[in-house]
């Protein structure tokens, strides 16, 4: 029989508070784009293939001769998948649970706190990579200075948290500059971020050689992250740079479309975007934007404004508001983590989170446990990560709109 409140008995209590369904509602909460899209949890093998025909055999003519003569295959191929993975970790001291000893639900409170905090620090990083091109940017700077940051889109600054180690880049998924920076303090109204150049609660400065102009990532993030909806529909046209083993740049089909609305009005700027994707084919359903570009939206459309709730999975619910498009009705919904300035505009049934189990979830090992025993420290830990790739099959019928 147990004595003491150890990672075994502490680990059929923690299944009674992060069960798989537990961790989804807590998940999608204040996330609506993570909850809408579609999920597949067999992400498998090496890689995951996505077909896609882009275009019709060439064999037709009014001379059958000709079509005779000028006959070509359909033009298939294939996106092939790979995995990005992604980690938070919590620890717990031994001493903790020892204190607890008589009173399990001390401990449930106590690891709960730093648990969901872990939690929620990988859901962020989740639902920042969605919208983002896998470079690890969540930024960029404006201006520094004595390691005051602000940031080029004040929106960004959800991405920032206390504590954080930063890197700089000159360019978008370059080589990051040597120093780092650790995050000391947040002004969320601001949007400005102060760093330390010297660790950890250390004093406000500079680190050596960031500027204006860089983008900003958490360390060990760089070039690692999911390939979102920033990198499957681009604001300029694809190059023959291998997309997934894809050359995009032959078909827009192959690389999404884009409607550049910022000489227009956001309402303008929707329609005229709806006009383009549906000539195409697409059946846009959702559209996703910024609060503050969500906010303008609800002004533009004034007395016409329709508002809807939206359901996503485990009855989590959200507020939109409903526009007319030339084949469908359009609900756009505002996520924190999206980018300013921009709207996406998507066709729900061309897109899929590929998951290898939940995304995020508690990791498990051989032993099948909860919590870990750390090897060089009096404590346990709990792993939460997640192993995953968004995947579109036909990302022409979907469409990013730049905004005023």
């Amino acid at each position: 029989m147990e004595t003491v409140l150890n990672t075994t008995s502490a680990n059929a209590m923690l299944k009674e508070l992060y069960d798989g369904q537990k961790i989804q509602i807590a998940t999608y909460t204040n996330n609506p784009f993570l909850a809408m899209i579609p999920k597949s949890h067999d992400f498998g093998g090496k890689y995951k293939p996505l077909p896609i025909i882009y275009n019709n055999s060439q064999g037709r003519s009014a001379t059958f001769a000709t079509a005779l003569a000028n006959q070509t295959s359909a033009s298939i191929d294939h996106f092939l998948l790979t995995r990005a993975s992604d980690y938070s970790i919590a620890t717990i001291q031994n001493e903790l649970m020892l204190a607890s000893e008589t009173d399990p639900m001390s401990f449930m409170q106590g690891s709960k706190v730093l648990i969901d905090r872990a939690l929620s620090q990988c859901v962020n990083s989740l639902c920042s990579a969605l919208f983002r091109t896998g470079t690890g940017t969540i930024g960029a700077i404006s201006t520094i200075s004595t390691g005051v940051i602000t940031l080029v889109n004040a929106g960004d600054i959800v991405q920032f948290e206390l504590n954080q180690v930063l890197q700089a880049n000159a360019t978008d998924g370059g080589t990051p500059r040597a120093a780092l920076g650790y995050v000391i303090a947040v002004n969320r109204a601001a949007g400005t971020l102060t760093v330390s150049d010297v660790g950890y609660g250390g004093a406000a400065g500079t680190p050596s050689g960031w500027t204006a102009a860089d983008s900003l990532l958490v360390q060990g993030d760089n070039n690692l992250k999911i390939k979102g909806l920033g990198a499957w529909l681009p604001l300029t046209a694809p190059t023959s740079t291998p997309f997934f083993g894809v050359d995009r740049s032959v078909d827009s089909r192959l690389g999404g479309l884009r409607w550049d609305g910022r000489s227009q009005t956001i309402e303008e700027a929707a329609l005229d975007a709806l006009g383009l994707v549906g000539r195409e084919g697409g059946n846009v359903s959702k559209a996703v934007t910024s609060f503050s570009d969500y906010t303008n939206l609800e002004k533009s459309l004034g007395s016409k404004v329709q508002y809807i709730d939206l359901k996503g999975p485990a009855e989590v619910g959200f507020r939109g508001i409903r526009i007319n498009g030339p084949t469908s009705f359009v609900d756009v919904f505002p996520d924190r983590s999206c980018p300013s300035k921009l709207m996406y505009m998507l066709d729900m049934d061309t897109w899929k989170l590929e998951c290898l189990g939940d995304a995020p979830m508690i990791l498990k090992y051989g032993d099948n446990l909860d919590m870990l025993r750390v090897s060089n420290s009096d404590a346990s830990e709990v792993r939460i990560g997640y192993y995953a790739q968004l995947g579109c099959n036909d990302p022409g019928k979907n469409i990013v709109v730049q905004l005023s």
